[in-house]
């Protein structure tokens, strides 16, 4: 259990600060690209108002999160502009304030973003703008990478320093986790203990109610008040029997294994259960496929078959069915039972295998052979503790599935 919550814990935790780390790094660069961004449009927009000559440029609109724009600034700026007459045909190419292009390139770029018929935009690494003068068009091109470099260098500063922090996190979380959950550890290892004393004290008791009720039975004769007793006596022992299975498979101990014939354990349970069926008028059906041998705890596999065969008795109408099936599914061993049900009374099926929780909200026991709500749960950490998976669901309007996974 202390590993277990150790490692939620862990995991909780280093989730939270991933998702934060995540949101932090993207809500810095997403800034800085916007305003880098921003600051390549002022930049393309000084260049084109002023036709691409530094004499005629406006440095009076500073941009907004930046340094205002000067001479030293625009004349670093790596563009290049050509002029196409009103026919398309390249009139002028001018590259002198760039080497990493050639006069055939620069063509080539204007004649695909003049066949684009945009005014704006990128192509090849390139931000351009188009500017009618006249019957003519002049088609600005500026260089990004310096931009995109340093977007990339600001992506990887900051995914490294997320990354250096989620380490440090990790480590401290590690090693502050047993500090955490140890106030969580002590309430639990109490409530375990007080549920194992409790057990093992009323287990004697009980034994007396039962051997005292029996014995006057046998000396005045058998009416309603011995039933009543031997019933609800019957109930706390399998109460009981619950609770001791939940704290022991709780303390994480492993159980003793052996290979198992379940298809014969599950055949010794049914007569039983199907007499039971049989004086309510029940319809119990049965599909057990021979030889399934599986690596379980017996007992403990035949408290988990009993239960799911007491939730199902107990809670079928009389005149309704009941429905076992045991077979191999692939790699997989598939225990199900089915049986019909009132769904209106929970119609989440996980929550039955709550503790504690029935579907009678008011925990009036209508019937005699009604539960505590802790069978369910106890069949769930009893599937669990071997590997398996214990799931609910309803199969149709009326009727409810029980399926053990192995």
């Amino acid at each position: 259990m202390t590993k277990t919550l150790k490692r939620r814990f862990i995991v909780f935790t280093m989730a939270a600060v991933t998702c934060l780390l995540v949101f932090i790094v993207l809500a810095i660069n997403s800034l800085n690209w916007m305003m880098l961004e921003r600051q390549s449009d002022m930049v393309l927009e000084t260049l084109v108002d002023a036709d691409g000559i530094f004499q005629q440029m406006d440095f009076n609109r500073p941009p907004p999160f930046s340094r205002p724009l000067d001479m030293d600034r625009m004349r670093a700026s790596r563009f290049f502009t050509v002029r196409s007459d009103f026919s398309g045909n390249i009139v002028e190419v001018n590259i002198d304030q760039i080497s990493a292009i050639d006069q055939e390139t620069a063509k080539s770029y204007a004649l695909e973003v003049l066949k684009s018929d945009n005014t704006s935009g990128r192509v090849h690494g390139y931000k351009y703008a188009v500017k009618q003068l006249g019957p003519n068009k002049l088609t600005f091109f500026m260089d990004t990478s310096e931009q995109s470099e340093n977007f990339r260098m600001v992506l990887f500063a900051s995914t490294a320093i997320a990354v250096l922090c989620w380490v440090i996190l990790l480590m401290i979380v590690i090693l502050l986790s047993g500090k955490v959950i140890r106030p969580v550890l002590a309430g639990m290892e109490k409530q375990k203990q007080f549920i194992t004393n409790a057990g093992h004290e009323m287990k004697t008791p009980l034994a007396i109610i039962q051997s005292n009720n029996d014995t006057m039975s046998l000396i005045h004769g058998e009416n309603k008040y011995n039933v009543h007793i031997r019933n609800q006596t019957k109930r706390l022992n399998v109460l009981m029997s619950n609770l001791l299975t939940l704290a022991k498979l709780d303390e994480e101990i492993p159980l003793p294994t052996e290979t198992v014939n379940i298809s014969d354990v599950t055949k010794e349970l049914l007569p039983v259960y199907m007499e039971a069926a049989g004086s309510r008028n029940l319809r119990f059906s049965v599909q057990i496929e021979p030889d399934i041998v599986i690596q379980t705890n017996k007992d403990s596999f035949r408290q988990m078959m009993t239960i799911l065969l007491d939730n199902a008795l107990k809670y079928t109408l009389e005149g309704g069915n009941i429905h076992l099936s045991l077979a191999r599914d692939g790699r997989h061993i598939q225990i199900i039972t089915e049986n019909t049900c009132d769904p209106s009374l929970e119609p989440d099926p996980e929550r039955l295998f709550e503790r504690f929780y029935r579907g009678d909200a008011a925990r009036t026991q209508k019937r005699e052979s009604s539960g505590y709500g802790i069978g369910l749960s106890a069949a769930r950490a009893i599937c669990e503790n071997f590997g398996g998976k214990l799931t609910a669901e309803y199969a149709s309007d009326n009727s409810i599935r029980f399926a053990a996974r192995f």
